[in-house]
């Protein structure tokens, strides 16, 4: 038989085991995984000797900038990112000029996507409170999920009134749409950022910021989406779960059976408030929140990591705290970092897979066609060195934002390819694939 790709000799990495296969490539599906027969060949052979093989790892929190915001970042530059950190999907947020809350705008995107990326790519929709008779249409035009900021961030996007949301959410119920909120609540961080702009308190940034927006706002707006999704019927997701108290009510409405599900991110993991990391929500002081959330990870409360890739220039990021927007750059790290959580044994490598690539093909609809490796499924892998030993450099990211929260530190385990639908996008450190490669991918497709 001959294949289109194959890969042999590698450590075949799935949510449940580690096993030595060859994979083959036919037509951008996985063909076989397995063994080879003797006269099988394909036209180009990649030897994965003392590497793992993933399944193409999803990052599907991104802030593509594209349209409208295009000096941060856009698709060409934020795919190359992603290619170079071990990512083959990503599923980019609406928040961008104009926002993607109608059809119209969500085709558009969609084109300017595929004129762009080297990587394949799906989109969130956006719900406000003037949007509820474009829901279908976004349906139709193949979103992944829809998207509400039940408190503001990049875009300054005002939350649904709760009747609104309610019907929306109604309406997402019935049409079995899961809905993604920003919880915070905008009234809690708007009466103590006022106080602690006033305040003329010297702590540190990140301190002031978690205090501006405290934990009670994550915990309000996480009860919230939980008493709406118990009246409503709909499916909802939590991004960007930064601590102890938002877990616990999470696995709560878990045991409820309120199909909640829930994400973190590095920064959450792996950074403390001390340091000035403006982001929204903020990064928490406290140290046993951090650890609420590797425990919530272990126990599946929280069911998959993001980047939350969200780019600004350098010379924003410099500005005084309550002027500096927020957003950290992430992309192009999550990978490294990760698996040098793996190598330090506070998660198994197949833990990795499920948070960073199964469970969330399967939370947004798009599994088993990505996140999987079986026979059928599209050929993405991240092949990745558990040896290889990296620094990460914030002057050298493929991002437009040359910026970094993690600018210095060392990891061990990185991406040395990037396969998309069986083609390299990225192969030893040099960016192999072709511009405007990447594929729109939804649960419609």
């Amino acid at each position: 038989m001959r294949y289109d790709l194959i890969l042999k000799n590698g450590t075949v990495v799935t949510p449940e085991k580690c096993f030595e296969a060859d994979i083959a490539v036919k037509n951008e599906k996985i063909a076989l995984i397995g063994g080879l027969n003797s006269d099988d060949c394909a036209d180009e052979i990649y030897d994965a000797y003392g590497k793992h093989i993933l399944p193409g790892i999803i990052d599907a929190h991104v802030h593509f900038r594209d349209p409208g915001l295009t000096e941060k970042e856009d698709f060409e530059s934020g795919s190359i990112s992603a290619a170079f950190g071990g990512v083959t999907f990503v599923a980019d947020m609406p928040n961008v000029l104009p926002p993607t809350s109608t059809a119209e705008r969500f085709l558009e995107k969609i084109r300017i996507a595929k004129e762009k990326s080297y990587i394949d790519f799906g989109f969130f929709a956006l719900l406000v409170n003037d949007n509820i008779n474009e829901m279908e249409g976004l349906i139709k035009a193949g979103a992944l999920g829809y998207k509400v900021f039940l408190g503001t961030s990049t875009g300054d996007i005002a939350s649904p009134d709760m009747g609104t949301l309610f019907e929306q959410m109604t309406y997402s119920a019935a049409h079995n749409m899961r809905i993604g909120f920003h919880a915070e609540n905008s009234e809690i961080n708007s009466h103590f950022t006022s106080k602690f702009k006033k305040s003329g308190d010297n702590k540190q940034d990140g301190v002031l910021l978690s205090k501006a927006r405290p934990v009670i706002s994550e915990a309000l707006a996480v009860q919230t989406v939980i008493c709406l999704a118990k009246y409503t019927g709909a499916k909802v997701h939590i991004h960007h779960v930064t601590s102890k108290d938002g877990c616990l009510l999470i696995a709560e409405a878990k045991e409820k059976g309120i199909d909640i599900t829930a994400e973190t991110c590095p920064h959450y993991l792996l950074l403390d408030a001390k340091k000035a990391h403006k982001v929204y929500p903020p990064i928490r002081e406290e140290g046993n929140h951090r650890k609420s959330l590797w425990d919530a990870i272990g126990v599946k409360t929280i069911d998959m990591i993001a980047s939350d890739h969200a780019p600004h220039g350098a010379h924003e990021k410099s500005l005084p705290l309550w002027t500096a927007p927020a957003g950290l750059s992430g992309v192009e790290t999550t990978v490294p970092l990760m698996l040098n959580e793996v190598n330090g044994g506070r998660l198994s490598i197949n833990d990795f897979v499920r948070i960073a690539s199964s469970a969330p093909a399967k939370i947004w609809g798009i599994y088993p066609r990505k996140g999987s490796l079986t026979a059928g499924a599209d050929a993405d892998f991240t092949v990745v060195d558990m040896n290889k030993k990296h620094k990460i450099t914030s002057g050298t990211s493929h991002s437009k934002s040359k910026t970094s929260a993690y600018d210095g530190v060392e990891t061990q385990g990185a991406p040395v390819a990037t396969i998309v639908r069986g083609r390299f996008v990225m192969k030893d450190g040099a960016l192999t694939g072709t511009k405007g490669c990447g594929k729109f991918v939804s649960p419609a497709l």
